[in-house]
């Protein structure tokens, strides 16, 4: 009994001699890895909060060089396949905007130099009880520095869908010299007589 007695009272003298050696070593490793791993979550968060990018919703749209209000009211006829009026739409051209980039469909893009955007700004209202489609840029021609060649939009939404009794804006818009000298637009159906708008820029 006694040299078991012995032998436990030295096995256990052992022991607490080395956790009592070791004591030392293990608090400043638990508290190094504390530390550590409390400067890695502050650096992540850190850079989770300062390096968010701007979501579409938060990003600035593109300001327009020049504005010019024209406010035109039109009312053109809508047919179908076999040339009969089956609606009337009315299509206002609310105003013109020179502007050196743009936002299609969300994405940006910037007018090379030399060049600038003519931005047409339309409203358009179907009072009809069934849903109106129609190509927007049908209606309108450009002509730059009264040249007899007509330009179409290049810059649209087409074909743009109006739902019934509902109001839909949209726009159309043409890449040109930004050394015009003078824009007219011709506006009317594609077969018919056109009213003539100059621009004031």
């Amino acid at each position: 009994m006694n040299d078991y007695t012995n032998n436990y009272t030295n096995y256990t003298n052992t022991r607490a001699d080395k956790l009592n050696k070791l004591a030392p070593l293990i608090n400043p490793i638990v508290l190094i890895t504390f530390l550590v791993i409390a400067i890695i979550a502050f650096l992540i968060g850190l850079k989770v909060g300062t390096s968010k990018t701007p979501t579409p919703a938060q990003a600035q749209a593109p300001q327009a060089q020049a504005t010019e209000n024209i406010n035109k009211t039109f009312e053109f006829p809508i047919k179908d396949a076999n040339g009969k009026v089956v609606a009337n739409i009315k299509y206002i051209i609310t105003s013109a905007q020179l502007m050196n980039n743009i936002l299609v469909q969300g994405q940006p893009y910037n007018a090379v130099q030399g060049k600038t955007f003519l931005i047409l700004n339309l409203t358009l209202t179907n009072n009809q009880t069934q849903t109106v489609q129609l190509d927007t840029r049908d209606y309108i021609r450009l002509s730059v520095n009264n040249s007899d060649e007509l330009l179409a939009a290049d810059i649209h939404n087409d074909p743009v869908q109006v739902l019934p009794i509902s109001t839909k804006l949209t726009r159309i818009g043409f890449p040109i010299d930004s050394n015009f000298k003078s824009l007219t637009l011709s506006v009317g159906q594609v077969q018919g007589s056109k009213e003539i708008i100059k621009l004031h820029f």
